[in-house]
Formats: C-alpha cells, sequence, structure tokens
C-alpha cells in the first residue's frame, strides 16, 4: 500500500526522532519542519552547552595540521567554556508559512546569525513543497547535521571538520519536496547557496546543493537513509600559513595584496559528498548511526613563495551505537576516522605543502564514550572520555558537560 496521509507524518517525523526541535532545528529549516504545521503564533526557544575539559595539552584536532582548511590556530577548549548557546524564535502565522530566527554564541567569539529565514510551505495531495530564502543550514538529513551542533558528544567529529570545516551556514534559496518514492517516505531538497564560506570563498560562482533521504521500514526497527552533494568554484580561497602568528578566528583568510606571505590561495573546483544512516530499534534502546564524508579539491594552490597545480581529497566518517539503559540514563560509543591525500606539481611545492601544514599529514582518529543523565527542567549532564590522534600526536581527554533546553510558546 501506498504510504498516505498520517502514516507519512509519523515516517517523516522518524527521521527526526530522538533530535527535538530545540535541540537540531537552529539555522535548519529541513530540521524545523518537526514542528506542529497546526500551531500557529510565536515560539521562542534557547539552549546552552557549557564543558569542562581536561586534558595534558591542546586537543590537536583545534588545528587539524595535514588537511586542507582556513589554517585556524583553533581554540583551546581545555578548562570551562561556552561550547555553544543559541537564542530563536520562530513565528507561523499561517498553515503556509513561516518565519525563524537564531543567534549563536561559542567560547569567547562574538555573536552571530545561525538563522534568518523565511518558508512558504505548500501542500499538494499526498505531496508538500516547501521554498525557503535566507540565512539557514542547507539540508542534509539529521545526522549529518547535528553532528557537533549540541551533538551527543563534546567534540566536532572529525570528517565533518577536515571535509567541511564545521557547521554549514549560508545564505541562499532551498526548494523541497516530500513525499513518497516506491511506497517509502521520501525528502529531496536542492539549493543554491552564496558560497562565502568554507571551503567556498568570497569570489566564486553560486553553489547548487542536492539532498535526498528516506526511511526504510524493517522488522526490528527503521533505518533512515541520507545522502547530499554539493559543487564550489572558489576564485581565491585563503589559507593561513604556518609563519602567521597565534590565534584562533572564524573569519575566512582574504587573499589580495595585503596578505601576501600570509596566506595560501586555493582557486579551482570543490566536490562535497557524504551520506549517513541510522537505524532505531522498536522495541529495544538503541539507536546506531553511521556516516561518511569525501571532499575533493582541484585546482592551483599558490602563496608569496610558490604556485602550484593541487589535487586533493579528504575523507572519512565515524560509527557511534547509544543505548538508553534506563529511562533517564544514556550511554553512547563513537568511533572515527579520516584520511587524505594531497599532490602538488610545480615551483615551490615543497615550500607551499610546509606554508600549509600539509607536510605533518598522518591519519587521524578518534574514539570516545559518553555517560548522560536527563535532569528534569530540560537540563542534561555528561561525562566523555576519549582519545584521538592527528597529525602524529595523540591525546586523551576528559569533558563533563552540562546542557540545558527550552521552548516555550508566547502567542497562541
Amino acid at each position: 500500500m501506498p504510504i498516505r496521509g498520517r502514516a507519512r507524518k509519523v515516517a517523516v517525523a522518524a527521521l527526526l526522532a530522538g533530535c527535538p526541535l530545540w535541540a537540531v532545528a537552529h539555522g535548519s529549516a529541513e530540521l524545523a519542519e518537526a514542528a506542529p504545521q497546526e500551531q500557529h503564533g510565536l515560539r521562542v526557544g534557547a539552549a546552552v552547552a557549557v564543558t569542562y575539559l581536561h586534558a595534558d595539552a591542546v586537543l590537536p584536532s583545534a588545528r587539524m595540521d595535514g588537511f586542507l582548511l582556513q589554517g585556524d590556530e583553533g581554540s583551546d577548549r581545555r578548562h570551562w567554556g561556552l561550547e555553544h548557546g543559541v537564542l530563536d524564535a520562530a513565528w507561523r502565522w499561517s498553515p503556509q508559512w513561516m518565519a525563524y530566527a537564531a543567534i549563536g554564541k561559542h567560547g569567547s567569539d562574538r555573536a552571530h546569525t545561525e538563522a534568518f529565514w523565511v518558508q512558504m510551505r505548500q501542500p499538494q495531495g499526498e505531496t508538500t513543497w516547501l521554498l525557503t530564502a535566507g540565512r539557514q543550514r542547507p539540508a542534509m538529513g539529521v545526522v549529518l547535521e547535528s553532528a557537533g551542533h549540541f551533538d551527543r558528544f563534546a567534540l566536532m567529529p572529525l570528517a565533518k571538520q577536515a571535509t567541511l570545516g564545521g557547521d554549514w551556514m549560508d545564505d541562499g534559496v532551498q526548494l523541497g519536496w516530500r513525499g513518497a518514492l516506491a511506497q517509502w517516505p521520501a525528502t529531496v531538497d536542492v539549493g543554491l547557496w552564496k558560497g562565502a564560506v568554507f571551503p567556498g570563498a568570497a569570489q566564486g560562482s553560486v553553489v547548487p546543493a542536492l539532498h535526498i533521504g528516506t526511511v526504510v521500514p524493517m522488522a526490528q526497527g527503521q533505518l533512515a537513509l541520507d545522502g547530499f552533494a554539493a559543487h564550489w568554484e572558489p576564485e581565491g580561497r585563503g589559507s593561513r600559513t604556518s609563519n602567521v602568528g597565534g590565534g584562533h578566528s572564524h573569519a575566512s583568510p582574504l587573499c589580495n595584496d595585503s596578505t601576501v606571505g600570509k596566506v595560501a590561495c586555493f582557486a579551482g573546483s570543490t566536490d562535497l559528498t557524504a551520506a549517513s544512516a541510522r537505524w532505531r530499534g522498536h522495541d529495544v534502546p538503541w539507536v546506531v548511526t553511521a556516516a561518511g564524508w569525501w571532499r575533493r579539491d582541484q585546482g592551483g594552490l599558490a602563496s608569496a613563495n610558490g604556485n602550484a597545480a593541487y589535487r586533493g581529497t579528504s575523507y572519512g566518517g565515524w560509527l557511534d551505537a547509544r543505548w538508553q539503559w534506563r529511562p533517564r540514563w544514556e550511554w553512547g560509543v563513537r568511533t572515527e576516522h579520516v584520511q587524505a591525500s594531497h599532490h602538488l606539481q610545480g615551483p615551490g611545492a615543497a615550500l607551499l605543502a610546509t606554508e600549509t601544514r600539509l607536510n605533518r599529514y598522518h591519519r587521524a582518529h578518534r574514539t570516545a564514550t559518553t555517560l548522560g543523565y536527563q535532569v528534569p527542567q530540560g537540563v542534561e549532564l555528561q561525562l566523555e572520555l576519549g582519545q584521538e590522534a592527528v597529525a602524529g600526536q595523540r591525546q586523551s581527554y576528559a569533558v563533563l558537560r552540562g546542557i540545558w533546553r527550552l521552548e516555550k510558546q508566547l502567542l497562541p
């Protein structure tokens, strides 16, 4: 039988199960659909994650040497710090129209706009069309989008960091379709994005992106599958070189005359693909998740000291499992792996590899286990123990983490 009416709504909700709206919808038009469509009015929310991280040295994943990123020195997350804070508001004034805004802050960084979009929703029989315009998180599916964003684990996954540079928030327009394919619920999203953030640049063409997701019913549970692809053509993507002083900045380095000697610039094409699978049991309190990321860069890489043809690939992923062994207790374990290949050819290629720290490359991996306890009033406490190895540096760490969430309906 075709999946109809309420059955399809339940199946689509299974894509988002276990991730409350205020935990994952910050900036994501796709995940915000989880809100009851009939509930008009104004909703406001807040979420705060505070951590105490203990380690003998700065985690090597803060800088991710050996991968072509922005060259950021990274932030030292040891001791107490604000992992992430968000204030958001959603206003639905009709069944077809909704607006959403979110402001976020990390550590001592300045507050920034994570989302500011308007969405039109148009049902047509057994299908629904969505058109969203503004700043948002491109639809990738709940696993790929929420990883590192009020996640069950405190650190950004290595594969997402090495390929996408972390969370992707961009200005653009996205067309979504919700229906059924081969009797399975399906989500399809096509977007065009400004692409001014990594792995894009201030100069370059618009970025097309595609997301496809579905839920496969199984005898013992449900399997949610998502796939994502995007293409960039940056004309001058900067990466801070190793001769720049320390410090941490989210701002993308600019390729201009004032940065000569400080930045290596990439121009060419970048392709990104990602996929995820999540299994949730019907009668057993287990959730198993797998995700994979792949990025390819092809073009030219140049600095004040060299110019080379560059071809590089970064790829990896993670596998995790969560067990809710008591109503308020949850235990989880995650293993991660990411690797890369770099090819440079031209005058100064060796010096370029040194400046961009590509010569420090080693396969990176991390294992972590976490124990969480749900406290009343929207508070969750977590203890995480882990070990990671990046650029040949191995470091163990422990994290004590507190997460508080609140959502309030202000106007009917």
